[in-house]
């Protein structure tokens, strides 16, 4: 299975967020972005800010986060 980042929180996801610059939809468990949606209004950058702004929650109820997740780490990957 292909591991993509998200480009608002750097998540490892499970799918791409785009593919040949066509939306999936789907939506990153950890910020909550639904691709395609959330990001049609406002770029990434902002989303990211805005997630930020909250304190970085984990957004999904279904799925945990992983042992360790520091959302502050993670951010780093866009460094």
């Amino acid at each position: 299975m292909a591991s993509h980042s998200c480009p608002v929180c750097a998540y490892e996801l499970t799918f791409e967020a785009y593919q040949n610059k066509l939306a999936s939809f789907e939506i990153c468990p950890c910020c909550g972005t639904q691709f395609g949606y959330d990001d049609a209004s406002r770029s990434h950058e902002r989303l990211r800010q805005d997630w930020v702004a909250k304190g970085s929650p984990w957004f999904s109820s279904a799925l945990a986060p992983p042992e360790g997740w520091d959302p502050q780490q993670q951010l780093n990957r866009f460094r």
